[in-house]
């Protein structure tokens, strides 16, 4: 062979091996890599642009916040159930009294007539438990059962009742078999009764402020 055929060919071959050595891709078995498969091999290598830009955003971009849940709503009291032992009547300030208002509380009401001697006599008592116990809960109202307002007006006067008056219960008289007044009644917190005292004796203070407070510490 021509020694400058030969030096040529080596030349050839230094080039070539310069121009691809660096390509990382394996040819097919017996082929050189072309060019074209050099670039390929280049671009797969590199991420593409738009894949690698939506990566780094993600990355800059701060995680959201946590959504912060609301605190969670008390729940609703249970809404007020009208037993047979419901009622609402005038009361003597103006307005009305409305069982339904002394919801989840014991209530002591008594049924009275203006000139009742022993209606007259509980009234004391009844006053007594309203101030000791009114403010632990109890509810202490007084019915009377004639239609007229003044003569439950003339009643609290006469016996320095403060707790609430109503009148024109006749039918709450009716609608708690009442025979007679007073009648003096203890509601639990459901108002289902509880107790009751026909009549008023001295007797009793002690046996009513013991129910009662029992009521109370069940609330």
């Amino acid at each position: 062979m021509n020694i400058t055929k030969t030096l040529g060919l080596i030349l050839v071959y230094i080039t070539a091996f310069a121009y691809f050595g660096e390509c990382t891709v394996t040819p097919d078995a017996g082929l050189l890599p072309t060019e074209a498969s050099c670039e390929q091999a280049s671009l797969a290598a590199q991420p593409a642009p738009q894949a690698a830009e939506t990566a780094q955003a993600a990355a800059a971009k701060p995680a959201p916040a946590q959504a912060v849940k609301p605190a969670a709503a008390q729940a609703a009291r249970p809404a007020y159930e009208k037993k047979e032992t419901y009622f609402a009547l005038p009361a003597v300030a103006g307005g009305k009294i409305d069982l339904a208002a002394y919801a989840g509380r014991p209530v002591m009401f008594m049924l009275f007539t203006e000139n009742c001697p022993y209606c007259r006599k509980a009234a004391p008592a009844l006053e007594k438990l309203y101030k000791a116990y009114g403010p632990k809960g109890l509810t202490v109202l007084g019915i009377c059962i004639q239609d007229d307002a003044e003569a439950a007006k003339n009643f609290a006067a006469d016996r320095g009742v403060t707790f609430p008056l109503a009148y024109a219960g006749r039918d709450v008289y009716r609608q708690y078999r009442a025979q007679g007044v007073p009648y003096i009644f203890l509601l639990d917190a459901r108002h289902e009764p509880v107790t009751v005292w026909p009549g008023y004796d001295q007797s009793f203070d002690t046996e009513m402020a013991q129910a009662v407070e029992k009521e109370l510490a069940k609330i």
